[in-house]
């Protein structure tokens, strides 16, 4: 697909950036401010995004249902806080934004096409007769079968006509409804039995009380007089429901309302009824369940010449629950047939072996009352209880006809009947009739799941799922998986769970974290790969060492010693599959929504083209705006006009630029460590500021050879600002820029409540030894960095570490061992010796504890 830029977002770029760049040259104090209120905007809205895909991802795999109305909103959220997290990393650095929002754009639309309503013409017919054939998508699959059984087989059925579903679409289009009608349905929580009786109610009463257009009035009318004359009379008819989907994949079995006893006066007001039981909490619940937009849903109805019936029934063409050579079951009642279909009377019921027009077994029901047809009305009257409705031939013919139009549909059928006065047969409706064989259903044929055997004593249990499934694999730690060769597949044990952890995505079975959430990056991660995942497992570093051989039930939140071969069978792999057309609806949304491509910001392929999803984006975005964080320091740079230097004693020169709360004060001028409010400032000072560390004596070293510098051990003069370190700090956030001597530290680190959005990464570069020297202080970081949790990337005298996802105690925490460790190393490079190494790592470790 070519994006195009009609809008001129390319020359809207460049002036962006013309901007942005002026800003920070003439600005910067300004430039600061607003990336920083940019950046806590962007994270909240990554929260939101990863918690929509979420729900996306419970819709699918918790086979969850809800109406359309309310998945469009969803889709409509997801992309608008996408969208959300452009605009920040735009005002952040329009650069690192360029052509994300044409991408948005793209999948946006591909999302809206899943989610699109069935096309509608507003246009006639309005009203069908049967005297040709007819089209299930104007009139529904009761009518048009109806006609078809006629029309082909020469079967009997009542002379009548169909309002079509165009009426339907016209009636709501007209009254301009729609609208409101998908708030009220995006509302709907299958959960919440009032609410959804209240937003019935609301839904039928907005329904009966649409405007019928004069024309389509005037065409009913004409349809109803047009009956009236073939049957030379004014006939009573009956007015049911014809609704696309009905009858078909799903039967709407006594879901809709059908009005029996109407006359002319009456036609109208019985349609709108008919129109209005679309919205009873039962068919909301049914259609919610099939899966089913209410668009595809659309509402013909059928309006039939009344049969004065005097016996009624249902055949089914096969016995529904026989296994082997289903019998056909003729079921039949006195009068008309609604005792029977409402299970309120037992009918008498005659069994014809497959392919034989005798009844093997007849049973003789109990009934004595029927319904009948008295002028408009439908009465009850006594009948007799000591005779069956029908004989013997009668249900013989009933079987052959019924046979007849299995034979023409080529699948079993589920046929209403009725017979007249004059003993004839007429067929009301034939549909699809579902066979079920002994699978253990419930009355709502939903398969019951089976109870989770003892699979013996768990070494873990009561943890949360976050991805389904069981898997079964060796445990290791972070820093095994970081560093052993892998082989086979993994069950990782950690803390926390970090999207860095895609990384070693395909050598992993399950990950267990003793934090961690559904909504996290790394669940929707797992959930899109297949990967095992509990989060909340207490102490699970300590009760799942390296090296076990465990079994993971990712659908009990349990672990296993060893491998439980039995459990494998039943549970193996991800939560089933939704095969419903709302299932697979949601499934192509989410290839659209949650696939990551984007696994290694390291790789030359992290870039705007290559994102292949939402998810994509929002990741994309995120490292972005984390980069450019990253570099605020650069932006400081000692110009600011609202910096203020901290008095300290430590002999390290820093200035503090206040963007969120850090200071308790406004005043200018130096500011004290007790007039701070800065926590991550604050933690990393309190590491600096070790009693173990040795700020007063400086190691002896010639720096005259690198340079006229006034330092003093390569600690900077207080009168260099040149060489001076800059901190942009507010309440939670710290960006520090550190300088000792000839090497540099840059310290980015989000520290707030919300862990998802936390964390911590480090640059250590330079020095003033030689080359050696360096390398065995960048080793000795590394290595101690490593072990208090940082994924580390070493290039020459060059470090990176990052780490993500820890709770701000343990945030706080680390930045006071990063700050002691950054005290212990200053100058290193001069003296460190390769033997030296692993005794300076415990030493720091027995500081530690």
């Amino acid at each position: 697909m070519i994006i195009s830029d009609p809008g001129g977002r390319d020359s809207m770029q460049v002036g962006a950036l013309f901007k942005h760049w002026s800003l920070r040259l003439l600005t910067p104090d300004r430039v600061l401010q607003k990336t920083y209120d940019a950046f806590k905007t962007l994270l909240a809205w990554d929260g939101r995004c990863h918690a929509l895909m979420a729900e996306f991802e419970a819709l699918y795999h918790g086979g969850g249902r809800e109406d359309c109305a309310r998945t469009r909103c969803r889709q409509r959220q997801l992309t608008e806080a996408v969208l959300g997290m452009v605009d920040a990393l735009e005002l952040m650095h329009p650069g690192m934004a360029g052509g994300l929002r044409a991408y948005v754009d793209k999948f946006d639309f591909y999302l809206r096409l899943q989610l699109a309503p069935p096309e509608r013409f507003l246009i006639p017919p309005f009203v069908v007769d049967h005297a040709e054939p007819v089209d299930p998508i104007l009139v529904g699959n009761k009518s048009a079968r109806l006609v078809r059984l006629h029309q082909d087989l020469g079967v009997r059925i009542p002379d009548g006509f169909t309002i079509t579903t165009t009426t339907f679409d016209l009636l709501l289009a007209h009254n301009n409804v729609r609208p409101a009608m998908d708030l009220l349905l995006a509302a709907i929580d299958l959960v919440d039995e009032p609410g959804l009786e209240r937003i019935s109610q609301a839904l039928t009463t907005m329904v009966l009380h649409l405007e019928i257009p004069s024309q389509v009035e005037e065409e009913i009318l004409a349809a109803y007089d047009g009956l009236a004359e073939r049957m030379g009379g004014n006939p009573v008819v009956a007015v049911r429901s014809s609704a696309q989907q009905e009858d078909g994949a799903f039967s709407f079995a006594g879901q809709y309302h059908s009005a029996l006893g109407v006359d002319r006066a009456h036609v109208l007001g019985a349609y709108r009824q008919v129109l209005a039981s679309k919205y009873s909490p039962q068919a909301l619940r049914y259609r919610l369940h099939a899966g089913l937009c209410d668009e595809e849903a659309a509402m013909a109805v059928l309006v039939l010449a009344m049969v004065d019936a005097v016996a009624s029934g249902v055949v089914y063409t096969q016995d529904p629950v026989a296994d082997e050579e289903p019998p056909l079951l003729v079921h039949s009642v006195n009068g008309l047939g609604l005792p029977l279909v409402g299970g309120e009377v037992e009918p008498d019921v005659f069994v014809f072996p497959a392919g034989s027009l005798d009844p093997a077994v007849i049973r003789q029901g109990a009934q004595d009352r029927q319904l009948v047809l008295r002028g408009t009305a439908v009465v009850e009257e006594p009948c007799r209880a000591d005779e069956p409705s029908l004989t013997t031939g009668q249900a013989a013919e009933l079987a052959r006809i019924a046979r007849s139009i299995e034979t023409l549909y080529a699948h079993p059928q589920d046929i209403e009947w009725a017979l007249d006065g004059g003993e004839g047969v007429i067929i009301l409706q034939a549909r699809p009739l579902e066979r079920i064989k002994g699978v253990g259903l419930n009355a709502d044929h939903v398969v019951l799941p089976s109870a989770p055997e003892p699979w013996g004593q768990p070494r873990v249990s009561g943890a949360t799922p976050a991805s389904a499934g069981v898997a079964v694999g060796m445990t290791c730690h972070l820093d095994g998986i970081a560093t052993e060769a892998l082989a086979g597949q993994r069950v990782l044990v950690t803390r926390h769970m970090t999207p860095s952890l895609v990384r070693y995505i395909e050598h992993l079975a399950a990950v267990i974290c003793e934090q961690g959430s559904v909504t996290g990056h790394f669940a929707t991660v797992c959930r899109e790969f297949g990967v095992v995942l509990l989060v909340g497992v207490k102490d699970a570093l300590n009760q799942l060492p390296p090296g076990l051989e465990v079994t993971v039930d990712g659908n009990h939140g349990a672990v296993y010693d060893g491998v439980v071969s039995s459990l494998l069978p039943r549970h193996h792999g991800h939560a089933e599959i939704q095969t419903s057309g709302y299932g697979k609806r949601i499934r192509s949304m989410l290839d659209y929504i949650a696939p990551l491509h984007l696994v290694d910001p390291q790789s030359k392929e992290f870039r705007v083209q290559s994102c292949r999803s939402m998810h994509d984006i929002i990741r994309y975005a995120h490292e972005m705006a984390v980069r450019a964080m990253f570099g605020l320091g650069d932006v400081a740079g000692g110009r600011s006009s609202r910096s203020r230097r901290l008095a300290t004693d430590i002999p390290l020169d820093i200035y503090l630029l206040d963007v969120g709360g850090a200071f308790a004060d406004d005043q200018s001028g130096e500011i004290s460590l007790d007039q701070l409010r800065a926590l991550p400032f604050l933690a990393l000072w309190k590491g600096l500021s070790h009693p173990d560390i040795d700020w007063q004596s400086h190691l002896h070293f010639d720096w005259q050879s690198f340079g006229d510098m006034a330092l003093s051990g390569g600690i900077a003069d207080g009168n260099s600002s040149q060489f001076a370190s800059y901190a942009i700090v507010s309440v939670d956030y710290l960006n520090l820029n550190m300088r000792f001597g000839f090497h540099f530290t840059l310290i980015d680190c989000l520290c707030g409540q919300d862990s998802r959005a936390n964390y911590c990464q480090l640059r250590f570069a330079g020095g003033g030894g030689d080359s050696r020297g360096k390398a065995l202080r960048v080793t000795l970081l590394h290595n101690i960095l490593l072990r208090l949790g940082f994924e580390v990337l070493v290039q020459g005298d060059l470090l990176d570490a990052r780490l993500s996802g820890w709770s701000r105690q343990e945030l706080l925490s680390l930045l006071s061992d990063v700050g002691r460790l950054l005290g212990m190393t200053k100058l290193l490079d001069m003296v460190l010796r390769e033997e030296d190494i692993d005794q300076r790592i415990e030493q720091f470790f027995q500081q530690r504890a």
